[in-house]
Formats: structure tokens, C-alpha cells, sequence
């Protein structure tokens, strides 16, 4: 296992974030991390980021009990709050988070320009965060988690202000990513995302973990009969002959 999470406990003042917490994720699983504002999700990554700690419980990295100056570098998070400096190059700031990351100035400039090919994004090389569109700074955001190749993807909201052309490019990055071995895990709170892109899921609630699995065999379990009925607007003078019943 990539990551273990065993009996972890969060707790702020009186409020308890992250309640007795436990899952495993496999190498190169993609997992869908759902729930409510609140529910405990931002502070359950923080812990797995090594940002904070828990106050109980334990996390494990690769069989080893986490451990933040070493196995921080193998990690990529991307949070939905934009955390770019917007007075800088668009091509420094890259290259910057790409050396903070581990990679020599010359491994960072290749894979910078590759994924700005990638992407097409090259001819903003030397404008400034400051005049990227939303858009264009999640392009910049996306990069500067993933230039280092993390063993772990913490994506945050990674289709926030794309439009549906580069979702779909970053939809395929992520599939080809996982694909090479790199565990994900996709926070949102759009269901039909996790249904198309994640094979695992875990859904928390209240710092509780209330539902996790396999998501085709979590579809299947909760499968219900049900079925829409539409009518053409003159059904009623036509003997009901234009009904179509469609299973949900």
C-alpha cells in the first residue's frame, strides 16, 4: 500500500475534524474523497500532507510510519484555494516550485517546458500570475503539482475555471498518471466526476468515514428501480402510443 491511515483522531478546541479515520489506497488507484463543507476533508489531507498531525492514530507512507522531511518530496497537493505569487514570471514561478521539489535547475526547466508544450501554454512563459485568467492559473497550478512525479496526487477541485476542452486534457494527464504507478486522490463535490474518473471512494461525513469501496460495486449496492416516463405534448389524443419508459 502507497498509504495507510490507521485510527486517526483531529481534534480543534471541542470540535473533532477527523473522527478514528482508517483506509488503505493501493499503487496507482485513483480515489474520490467526498463530502460536505465541514465534513473533515480539508483537515484529513492536511494530515496526510504533514502539514498537521494528528492527535491520534498513525499514517503510513510506502509501509513506513510518515515521516515529513522524507517523504513530503514524493508527495504532489494541489489545494482549490490558488496559491501562486502573483507578482512573478509565470515561467520562474513554475521552476521555482519545481526546485523546492527536489529537481536540479536543468530537470526542472526540461519538464517545465514540456509540460507548457503539453498544455499549451509556452507563449506565457514571461507574463506574470497576475494576468492569468482563472483558467490559465489552474494550468499553472496543475503543473507545479505534478512536474516533480509524485508517488502521491492530492488534487483539490482540478477542474475549477477550466473550461470543458482543457478539463478534458487534464482528465486524460490524470488517467495517464495513474496509469505510471501515481495514487490520487480526487477531492470534489461533483459526484459525476468521481463516478468517471475514480475506481475507489470514500465518503465523510462529520469526521466519520460513512461510506467507502469499490465505486462500480458501491453503484451496484445502491442501485434502485426506478424509471423516467415522457410523453410527447400530445400523447393524451394518441391512445398513449408516444409513451417512452427508460430505466434509470
Amino acid at each position: 500500500m502507497i498509504l495507510e491511515i490507521k485510527n486517526v483522531v483531529k481534534k480543534y478546541q471541542n470540535k473533532i475534524a477527523v473522527n478514528h479515520v482508517n483506509f488503505s489506497l493501493k499503487k496507482g488507484s485513483i480515489c474520490g474523497l467526498l463530502g460536505p463543507n465541514g465534513a473533515g476533508k480539508t483537515s484529513l489531507i492536511r494530515i496526510i500532507t504533514g502539514i498537521t498531525y494528528p492527535d491520534e492514530g498513525a499514517v503510513y507512507f510506502e509501509n513506513e510510519p510518515f515521516n515529513g522531511l522524507k517523504h513530503i518530496k514524493e508527495i504532489g497537493y494541489m489545494p482549490e484555494e490558488r496559491g501562486l505569487y502573483k507578482k512573478m514570471k509565470v515561467g520562474d514561478h513554475v521552476l521555482y516550485l519545481a526546485q523546492l521539489r527536489g529537481l536540479s535547475e536543468t530537470q526542472a526547466i526540461e519538464k517545465t517546458r514540456y509540460w507548457f508544450k503539453r498544455l499549451d501554454i509556452t507563449n506565457w512563459w514571461h507574463k506574470k500570475i497576475q494576468d492569468l485568467s482563472k483558467g490559465m492559473a489552474q494550468k499553472i497550478q496543475f503543473i507545479s503539482t505534478i512536474i516533480h512525479e509524485p508517488k502521491l496526487l492530492i488534487l483539490d477541485e482540478p477542474f475549477s475555471g477550466l473550461d470543458p476542452l482543457n478539463s478534458e486534457l487534464i482528465k486524460d494527464i490524470i488517467f495517464e498518471i495513474a496509469k505510471n504507478g501515481t495514487t490520487i486522490i480526487f477531492s470534489t463535490h461533483r459526484m459525476e466526476q468521481v463516478e468517471e474518473i475514480c475506481d475507489y471512494i470514500i465518503l465523510i461525513n462529520d469526521g466519520t468515514i460513512i461510506l467507502e469501496g469499490d465505486v462500480n460495486t458501491i453503484k451496484q449496492q445502491h442501485f434502485r428501480n426506478e424509471y423516467l416516463i415522457t410523453t410527447s405534448p400530445n400523447a393524451h389524443l394518441q391512445n398513449y402510443s408516444n409513451i417512452n419508459i427508460v430505466k434509470q
